[in-house]
């Protein structure tokens, strides 16, 4: 009976269906090298619009923050629970056949993010529609490149990938915020599509990549599953806001989902040991790489996911700023990020990368609780300059160290469902991430906002109810001055008490936030006590486990296949 995970990329007998594997002439390389550099920054860039254009599509949409934030959460859930799908679906119909796919339905839900008229076709068009594409693009690119270019073109093709990757996530804010700001949100997502329009009608030049033998079979069950139960504990996340922690509705979500999460391991492991296919093999987490690094990496993306949420609301709510305004205040963040996890990479080779994630996970704590400290008095976007690069510091650290031991503690038969399994943690990390620190940030804000209100000798007895929801509208709208437009029909002291009430309140909840997000940073660091105590090595074992990573996530993996140098 043959094992569900014994499908390998290899030529199929049928040679003449499989490309010769042989280098492109010099300008069909650069033009095939453009046309996946282009799908990668699409990608890249799109992660990062929505955060910074929060007020625009608040107003825009007449929609709430709340509704911004779980079409954001919505986003990185629908990759979470596709990715391993989009992989498998790769293998199944060829990795080009399900690049054009991606691109077909990713161009259709950024056209309809473009001209949606309120938040649900944004939901359906970015969400859904683009959270599936990218499901479909993001493991084929890899796959494509090793079937374009080999040796040393290869080495440089994987390079250039990185650097686009590395350089959207770093500048995406700025860009998509001056564009939101210059001109519209709506121009940033219809030059999107125009963008993967080009790379379709391009694609063409791809060279399709080997055929996998036997051809794979899909867990529709499984992958059904999966789906529901993600979905349904993060949608109960996001209910607290509304209803709290201990509604009858959130608990019944939250725990119906884990109860589904629990049926989806009991089928896949009955799936494994019966040798049927499954979505992934429960027996990869024998490897303390894996059931130890997995999480962590979750922990990372959560806290990462809730600072590029709140940093963005905070500056648009309290500070009154821009997109753009707010592209410039997290790039401190963002420049951290890519300068360490590109320097600090070879430091595995000398230090353990268990301490060297530790020492990133402490770092992101100790950013966070200055940039939480900075926030009270803050004016302009230099004032939490220093918690954002030290916490980015952070970032960077663990980028250039937990990916590789990740991947490197499996079997080479394993590295390539580890990348898929790794991008499923990092998406499910952001989706928490970002529906949980929203979550705190307007609980912990409205519950303030009523408290002051009530305990205020200033504001009249018979006007505290109205007032309390007033107080509240600039938040969930994400408008400063939608708090001047409200005082100024008050008297002078009850003007400068709403005042002290809305700057005291929203400084506790993004403060409380950002204390939430640090300490699961340090629930990581303390996982990490149990992570593998070994350094990477340039062995011949480590490289030709790298060298099967050929389905990646996210621009970490993407820098594992630097390895080709």
């Amino acid at each position: 009976m043959r094992s569900p995970t014994s499908d390998v990329r290899r030529p199929s007998s049928d040679t003449s269906s499989v490309p010769p594997m042989k280098d492109t002439a010099k300008g069909k390389s650069i033009a095939v090298l453009a046309v996946l550099s282009a799908a990668m920054f699409v990608y890249v860039i799109d992660t990062t619009l929505m955060n910074v254009s929060i007020s625009a599509l608040v107003e825009d949409l007449s929609t709430a923050v709340g509704e911004v934030q779980a079409a954001i959460t919505l986003y990185t859930l629908t990759m979470a629970a596709f990715m391993l799908t989009g992989g498998k679906l790769g293998d199944i119909w060829g990795s080009k056949r399900a690049f054009r796919i991606g691109l077909i339905i990713y161009g259709i839900g950024t056209t309809i993010t473009a001209f949606a008229p309120n938040i649900g076709f944004v939901m359906i068009g970015w969400s859904i529609l683009e959270g599936l594409g990218s499901a479909l693009i993001v493991p084929a690119i890899n796959t494509l490149v090793r079937a374009n270019y080999q040796g040393t073109k290869r080495a440089s093709a994987y390079g250039v990938l990185f650097g686009v990757a590395a350089a959207g996530a770093a500048f995406g804010p700025l860009i998509g915020g001056w564009v939101t700001t210059e001109y519209s949100w709506r121009y940033a997502f219809a030059g999107e599509a125009i963008i993967v329009l080009l790379v379709l009608l391009s694609s063409g030049l791809l060279v399709d990549a080997p055929k996998v033998v036997p051809k794979p079979r899909l867990d529709a069950v499984g992958v059904v599953l999966s789906v529901a139960g993600m979905g349904m504990f993060v949608l109960g996340v996001l209910q607290t806001t509304g209803r709290g922690w201990t509604d009858p509705l959130v608990l019944t979500l939250m725990v119906g989902g884990l109860l589904v999460l629990g049926v989806f391991v009991w089928w896949i492991r009955g799936r494994e040991i019966r040798g049927e296919p499954a979505l992934f093999r429960p027996s990869i987490f024998r490897h303390r790489g894996i059931a130890i690094g997995l999480p962590i990496l979750a922990t990372q993306l959560f806290a990462q996911a809730g600072l590029l949420f709140l940093i963005p609301l905070f500056t648009q709510s309290v500070l009154g700023f821009d997109a753009f305004q707010t592209g410039l205040t997290l790039l401190p963040l963002s420049i951290g990020v890519l300068l360490t996890s590109i320097l600090t990479p070879p430091l595995g080779r000398r230090i353990y990368p268990k301490y060297l994630v530790q020492v990133g996970l402490v770092v992101m704590f100790i950013g966070g609780y200055i940039l939480a400290l900075s926030l009270d008095g803050a004016i302009e976007g230099t004032d939490m300059l220093l918690g954002l690069l030290i916490g980015g510091v952070g970032i960077g650290l663990i980028v250039g160290q937990l990916p590789n031991l990740i991947l490197s503690s499996v079997d080479q038969d394993e590295a390539s469902e580890a990348s898929g399994l790794q991008g499923t943690f990092q998406n499910l990390g952001m989706a928490l991430g970002t529906a949980v620190i929203g979550t705190v940030i307007l609980s912990i804000s409205l519950a303030s906002f009523n408290n002051q209100v009530e305990a205020s000798n200033v504001l009249p007895p018979e006007s505290k109810v109205e007032l309390a929801a007033l107080i509240a509208e600039p938040l969930e709208e994400a408008n400063a001055d939608g708090l001047e437009e409200f005082v100024v029909h008050l008297s002078p002291d009850q003007q400068a008490e709403i005042r002290r009430i809305y700057d005291t309140g929203t400084i506790r909840g993004f403060q409380g936030a950002i204390l939430v997000g640090g300490f699961v940073a340090l629930l990581g660091a303390a996982l990490a006590v149990f992570l593998p105590r070994r350094k990477l090595e340039s062995d011949a074992s480590v490289e030709s486990t790298i060298k099967e990573v050929i389905r990646t996530p996210a621009i970490p993996s993407v820098q594992l296949e630097m390895e080709d140098l």
